[in-house]
């Protein structure tokens, strides 16, 4: 164990290494000796949460002096605080608001187009009994606080399960894109010539490509899937991330530490794991911040043309409810519009709030 965490650079890296090959072992197994030991897709869940443990909380927990500097840095920032004060909150409302809300799938014959709390508007429909249309008052209750669509579907559970959804995707998505771009820019900035020529070529090549153009094509292929379009998402959108890493690894990779290291014998893995990595880690997670608002608009994007997953109350499969009634029931799209943006709002704050906090030139 010693001399495996010393060539890859720690005993994190080791443990990571260790971790995947055991996912792996027992994905061969479910799909070789027996049936369904996970869902196919937990084991991608199952990977997300050890690198974000790993990777997210473990350094935090580590570098407790360095983590108490920097937060002292962004704490003096009150919009990025602001930010970051509302994703705790919506964070909070996903884990914790499914356990007390109703199926935000299921209809309620009766409670159609029911609008928020306080607020009344008037709605015809046919009697059948006297063959007029009759006009009545329609009122918001407590019962359902911010209104139904035209199915009945409470919205306030539909836009805490939207919430999930969200966060789900744009934590997944950015990590599988932000791994890819780390890789590809810290192997092409560490090993150089004709390997750096190939990955950037390459990279340059995957930027060509409209990313959003190749996500419609590629979801329409196939099953609208949400762990599908997580999975795609984060394929497509790792060249920015890449090409920032390797324009700050290239100017580390000729400092004294990193000399140092390769004329003692280290291995190119350790240097690039252990050296290499930790000094790119605040861009890393800067990226990571910004990245997550483009990343939850994309899905929301792709909900409202109709290539989301039917089967889930995204944030962009209620705009796509409530845009055929936005003169009546405005309420149905305006609410998850007014959700987007704020979560769009709070990411970006708080990323900026990091990027001005990590960088030593800045006046906080």
């Amino acid at each position: 164990m010693s001399r495996l965490s010393a060539r890859l650079g720690g005993v994190r890296n080791a443990l990571f290494l260790l971790a995947v090959l055991g996912l792996g072992l027992i994905l061969l197994a479910d799909i070789l000796l027996v049936d369904h030991i996970l869902d196919p897709w937990g084991y991608f869940n199952l990977f997300f949460i050890i690198t974000a443990l790993l990777y997210g909380v473990y350094p935090l927990f580590v570098n407790r002096r360095l983590t108490r500097y920097y937060w002292e840095r962004t704490r003096r920032n009150r919009i990025a605080i602001l930010g970051l004060a509302f994703i705790a909150f919506l964070t909070l409302v996903a884990l914790v608001g499914p356990l007390f809300i109703p199926d935000p799938t299921r209809g309620n014959i009766g409670e159609e187009d029911m609008p928020p709390l306080g607020i009344s508007y008037e709605q015809s429909f046919y009697d059948a009994d006297s063959g007029r249309i009759v006009s009545q008052v329609v009122t918001g209750t407590w019962a359902r606080p911010l209104g139904t669509d035209d199915r009945g579907r409470d919205l306030l559970a539909m836009l805490i399960s939207g919430a999930r959804i969200s966060l789900r995707v744009g934590l997944q998505a950015i990590l599988v894109s932000i791994s890819i771009g780390v890789i590809i820019g810290l192997v092409s900035a560490y090993r150089g010539g004709v390997v750096d020529q190939v990955l950037m070529r390459f990279t340059d090549i995957m930027m060509t490509f409209p990313t959003f153009i190749l996500l419609v094509l590629v979801v329409s292929i196939f099953d609208a899937n949400l762990n599908l379009i997580i999975l795609f998402i984060g394929i497509f959108g790792w060249t920015g991330a890449a090409r920032m890493v390797r324009s700050e690894a290239l100017s580390l990779r000729t400092r004294d530490f990193i000399t140092a290291s390769r004329s003692l014998g280290a291995s190119d893995s350790r240097i690039i794991f252990r050296h290499l990595m930790p000094n790119v880690m605040s861009i890393i997670i800067v990226m990571m911040t910004l990245g997550i608002p483009s990343v939850i608009l994309a899905e929301a994007a792709l909900s409202f043309i109709g290539l989301g997953d039917p089967t889930v109350a995204s944030w962009g499969q209620i705009l796509k409810a409530g845009q055929e009634s936005l003169d009546t029931t405005w309420w149905v799209a305006v609410e998850p519009g007014i959700m987007l943006f704020l979560t769009v709002l709070a990411f970006n704050f708080f990323g900026d709030g990091l990027r001005d906090a990590f960088d030593p030139r800045s006046q906080v």
